[in-house]
């Protein structure tokens, strides 16, 4: 009577080892018709579809139904022909003097036949529902995030459609290798995620063909032509029976495919199947599409805050020694002047103007001229150690080097490094009177920390300063 009823049943006598398959279980679960409906333990197995344990012993349901009774569950049932989320129901039969324990499997109809348009309808609103929940997490999700939603996509897509796998393939930017970047694969089924990296696509031309064209939808594998029987090959050493691949646009290009599969028998793919698997990569192509603009407005973003660093260093900087301009001097030497009077702090300021330069020029030329004042820009900021020391070109042949915290003692032990390493580089200057080299003459100005004074003033007593310098003999510092 179990074997002939149209419900999906698996049963046994009470203490026995071996159950039974009626009809309907065998053909819900793609087994050949007339095979015999008796079956060992081993050929059904129980799985917990959110852990994806395998139930055995004590937690499997006919051990339980056996001992204590069994209400009812959602389980996947595996077999080396179909895995299906089922939800299975268990009861006690007596006939006569013998117990029955039966189940009733009721799966998830998507592999079945839906013949009543309300169910179908019923199904589309569900999927909806799907789409819309995880549309709502990708449209602001960040790259950091996206791993995640991807990986919960696959797993609601897989669970709802009953599928053995559900995977994300991404291809290089030239197309030439592909990688299995995400993997979502049903309890008792095997991952394959860690042997799919970086795969020349030029040993997939049958795969790559269809899924330039948009759709790689296979019902059978072993219909694959012998043309492709590499990856016919490739295929069945996973145990891939039928394989459906959708492909993903973002940035106006391939950028790789999702895909899902069936293990154990083929599958014929309905119109829903593929309709479902395009709208989720549709999905997760806006949704990379809209990182890729994202990730572009960013660098457009910090290229612009570099390129105005560079304006703005441009604008400060002295296009022939590469330190500060007097733009720069001026601003910094107001700003620093009015920290020392809130901290009641000594600056000192020095001038320092290239002893004979136009006699220099006139022998040697301007280009070497550029050179001198160059390698004197070098020495005077080799010559500073302060952190916040400034050593800019005040005009021409004119340099100026602001000092913080800085008294009047300091500031001269500073300018005789200077005078010594400008003297020390050995420029031969001949016109000069000064032993024939290059020097310099530097006039100091301190603000002590009464505050009596402002930057015209500091400026002016430190220019009055190199007056003396240059007019007691040069190559020497004066305050």
């Amino acid at each position: 009577m179990l074997q002939q009823l149209p419900a999906p049943l698996m049963f046994k006598r009470r203490g026995e080892t071996s159950y039974c398959l009626n009809a309907a279980l065998l053909k819900l679960f793609g087994f050949a018709a007339g095979k015999d409906y008796r079956a060992k333990p081993t050929v059904f197995r129980f799985y917990d579809p959110l852990t994806k344990r395998e139930l055995i012993g004590e937690e499997c349901p006919f051990q339980k139904i056996e001992k204590s009774g069994f209400a009812s569950t959602w389980v996947r049932l595996k077999t080396s022909e179909r895995g299906l989320l089922c939800f299975i129901t268990g009861s006690v039969i007596k006939n006569d003097d013998t117990e029955w324990l039966v189940f009733h499997i009721e799966a998830n109809n998507h592999l079945m036949e839906i013949n009543s348009e309300r169910a179908g309808a019923k199904r589309h609103i569900e999927f909806n529902q799907l789409l819309t929940k995880f549309s709502s997490k990708l449209i602001n999700a960040s790259a950091n995030d996206l791993d995640i939603i991807i990986s919960q996509s696959l797993a609601a897509f897989g669970e709802f459609c009953d599928v053995d796998r559900c995977y994300l393939f991404e291809f290089t930017d030239n197309l030439q290798l592909m990688s299995n970047t995400h993997e979502w694969v049903a309890a008792g089924v095997t991952p394959y995620i860690d042997q799919l990296q970086s795969m020349p696509t030029s040993e997939m031309p049958y795969l790559m063909y269809h899924i330039k064209q948009g759709l790689f939808k296979i019902d059978d594998v072993g219909n694959i032509p012998d043309s492709a029987i590499v990856e016919r090959e490739e295929f069945q050493k996973e145990n891939i029976c039928s394989i459906l691949c959708s492909r993903i646009i973002a940035n106006g290009k391939t950028h790789g495919f999702i895909g899902c599969d069936i293990t154990g028998s083929p599958y014929t793919w309905s119109p829903s199947d593929i309709e479902y698997l395009q709208r989720i990569g549709d999905m997760l192509g806006n949704t990379l599409q809209n990182i890729y603009n994202r990730k572009a407005i960013h660098t457009m973003q910090l290229e612009l805050i570099e390129a105005n660093k560079q304006l703005q260093k441009l604008a400060n900087i002295d296009g022939l020694t590469g330190i500060a301009n007097r733009r720069l001097f001026n601003s910094t030497l107001d700003k620093d002047l009015a920290q020392s009077c809130r901290k009641q702090d000594s600056l000192s300021l020095l001038l320092i103007d290239v002893d004979f330069f136009k006699l220099y020029n006139d022998q040697y030329g301007h280009v070497a001229g550029d050179n001198v004042l160059q390698k004197v820009a070098q020495t005077l900021v080799n010559s500073c150690v302060g952190t916040d020391d400034l050593v800019a070109r005040y005009g021409g042949e004119e340099f100026a080097v602001i000092l913080p915290a800085t008294t009047t003692d300091r500031a001269k032990e500073v300018a005789n490094r200077i005078i010594g390493g400008v003297k020390g580089l050995g420029i031969k200057h001949e016109a000069s009177p000064l032993d024939g080299v290059l020097t310099v003459s530097i006039g100091i100005a301190t603000q002590a920390d009464n505050c009596d004074g402002n930057c015209i003033e500091l400026i002016d007593k430190a220019d009055k300063a190199l007056y003396r310098a240059k007019s007691t003999g040069r190559g020497r510092v004066c305050a």
